[in-house]
């Protein structure tokens, strides 16, 4: 089976995990026509590019963006427009779709743990770092808009890191 990571799917992933938003992925997926799916790639790839113009904000996406390779991806395109039919189209489209999806997970996940890292780091530099993760939680949620704004998150974010209980206690074990 071929591990290959299609050029479409990184920018559909990036567009995710730096919007918060599945349109791209769902118009992508559920296109009925040539027509329309090049039409959902346009619309996509323009919105990546406004994107790089202006800066990403999580790093993780920024990193992804490094790695697209914007001549296979116009070949990628070409790929679509000879489609010879819909079966064909929807084949392409939802493998797109799904490694879009899986890199989104794997970008968000990289994204949690490099956050609760620094989360650690910031409670041990104020001797605050606890052994037991109930404790280290309960600190992490009543220092949520303290450790927001010294480290630049969100103090949603923050609150989402104090509840992933399974990942502090693996970080607080290394």
């Amino acid at each position: 089976m071929s591990t290959h990571i299609y050029e479409l799917s990184k920018v559909l992933a990036a567009l995710l995990v730096e919007q918060g938003s599945y349109s791209h992925i769902d118009r992508v997926s559920q296109a009925s026509s040539k027509d329309l799916v090049l039409y959902y790639f346009r619309e996509a790839l323009r919105d990546f590019h406004s994107l790089l113009s202006r800066g990403f904000e999580k790093n993780v996406v920024a990193e992804l963006s490094k790695t697209i390779n914007f001549a296979e991806l116009e070949s990628e395109l070409s790929e679509f427009s000879e489609a010879k039919d819909i079966i064909q189209l929807r084949e392409k489209t939802s493998l797109i779709a799904a490694q879009a999806l899986a890199e989104a997970g794997r970008l968000l996940s990289r994204e949690e743990y490099s956050t609760a890292t620094r989360i650690l780091e910031y409670l041990k530099t104020r001797n605050l770092l606890k052994e037991n993760v109930e404790e280290l939680s309960k600190i992490i949620e009543e220092r949520a808009e303290e450790i927001s704004d010294a480290l630049d998150v969100s103090r949603e974010y923050v609150s989402v890191v104090a509840r992933n209980k399974q990942l502090l206690q693996h970080l607080i074990r290394k």
